[in-house]
């Protein structure tokens, strides 16, 4: 006689492979139909396995009902070889018990297939369910009755009564599946909410950030008198600076987005050396004390000169206008596991914690004209390289930015 423990270790494996399922739907990404079949039929055939291999008839001369779970699933996930698979299964369980009435079980699985071929886009999928649970329960009824010799009134109410308990566990788990089904569609819209929230945020930026120099360079038009040379003179280069700081912008935003890497056989140092020496100028203009050790022995790296010549400019630059009182900059490398650590240390303002977490973020800066675009784009030209980029910081003591490439013996 069917037991609860044996009700809940039913459902138990019942539910567990298809949680699986759910939750690895729930964590993908793309929506691959194929994927997504295989990993069905997959947990169908685990459910399958599960409930023969663990679990015992309901009663000793009545087979299981709960086998039929996992075609149910079938037939509510429409996956026609999964129904096929498990419907020949189901049948040959059913043979074990009724070893003469083979074709009898087949006509009523081919019915099966019927109802759902006709009902399946018409009415709702629970009333297939339903029509399921009651055309199953009379006949393992009738069979009963039929079949078995020597029946007492208390024999067939136990039989009467693990039918139904067999099918309220149908009916439970069908409503399981169902609910997550409906939190897993929920989780799926939240995203692509949040993903058309993303979009409409990075345009709404993109539109601010342009819509400042576009408005300084109407102000300077609308004042701007052709025959006056001082106009001229003053503001034909104000309107230049804000085009060009436009264009930077585009040409940044576009670059985060289609990163293009020309690799080749470089000197890491030498391509270091000729960074530094485009802002040494700045720096003795600003009393910037610099400490630079850069290893005048050749470090090969498969890389884009002019792309990572942009993050160590980057990087240099953000340095440099951090900087406030007695004002330093360190730059450093280390070879370590075959990678070269290149490091950029600076005694500035630094950042805060919270601030340090959203820098990989387009459009999150701290500095009253950036843009937020130059260290998500070295994020995405270093991480193109196969190296790292981090960013270490305490507020007011300093900023350590590290690279991190891998080298090539030659």
């Amino acid at each position: 006689m069917i037991t609860i423990d044996d009700f809940v270790l039913a459902t138990i494996h019942i539910l567990v492979p298809f949680s699986v399922y759910l939750f690895y739907m729930a964590a993908k990404d793309a929506n691959d139909k194929r994927e997504n079949d295989l990993a069905l039929m997959v947990t169908i055939f685990s459910t399958l396995y599960f409930i023969l291999k663990y679990n015992a008839p309901a009663f000793h001369d009545i087979p299981m009902l709960i086998i039929n779970i996992p075609l149910i699933v079938s037939y509510y996930k429409r996956n026609n070889i999964a129904i096929v698979v498990s419907s020949i299964v189901i049948i040959s369980y059913y043979y074990v018990f009724y070893s003469g009435y083979l074709l009898i079980f087949i006509l009523e699985y081919i019915i099966y297939y019927i109802i759902y071929y006709f009902i399946r886009d018409r009415i709702n999928f629970n009333w297939f369910t339903l029509i399921f649970a009651l055309i199953k329960m009379a006949l393992m009824t009738g069979m009963t009755l039929f079949l078995l010799d020597n029946l007492t009134s208390e024999y067939v109410l136990k039989a009467l009564f693990a039918i139904i308990i067999c099918t309220v566990d149908v009916v439970f788990v069908m409503y399981v599946l169902q609910k997550a089904e409906d939190i897993l569609r929920l989780h799926k819209t939240a995203k692509e909410i949040n993903q058309d929230k993303q979009i409409r945020t990075t345009l709404f930026q993109i539109t601010h950030e342009i819509k400042n120099p576009i408005a300084v360079c109407k102000g300077y038009l609308d004042m701007f008198d052709v025959n006056n040379p001082e106009h001229t003179k003053k503001y034909i280069p104000v309107i230049k600076q804000e085009i060009n700081t436009t264009l930077n912008l585009l040409e940044d935003y576009l670059s985060l987005h289609r990163v293009k890497i020309n690799k080749e056989i470089l000197d890491i140092g030498l391509l270091l050396s000729d960074s530094v020496k485009k802002h040494e100028i700045f720096w003795k203009e600003n009393n910037i004390k610099t400490e630079i050790n850069i290893p005048e022995d050749e470090i090969f790296i498969d890389g884009d000169y002019n792309r990572l010549g942009q993050v160590f400019l980057n990087i240099i630059k953000n340095s440099g206008e951090a900087l406030e009182d007695n004002p330093k900059i360190e730059i450093w490398t280390e070879l370590k596991n075959q990678n070269i650590y290149i490091y950029f240390k600076d005694n500035g303002v630094g950042m805060a914690k919270k601030d340090l977490e959203k820098i990989k973020e387009p459009f999150f800066t701290t500095k009253p004209r950036g843009t937020g675009l130059g260290v998500p784009l070295s994020y995405s030209i270093v991480n193109s390289h196969g190296g790292k980029l981090i960013y270490e910081s305490e507020m007011g003591v300093y900023t350590l930015v590290t690279v991190i490439l891998p080298i090539i013996q030659l």
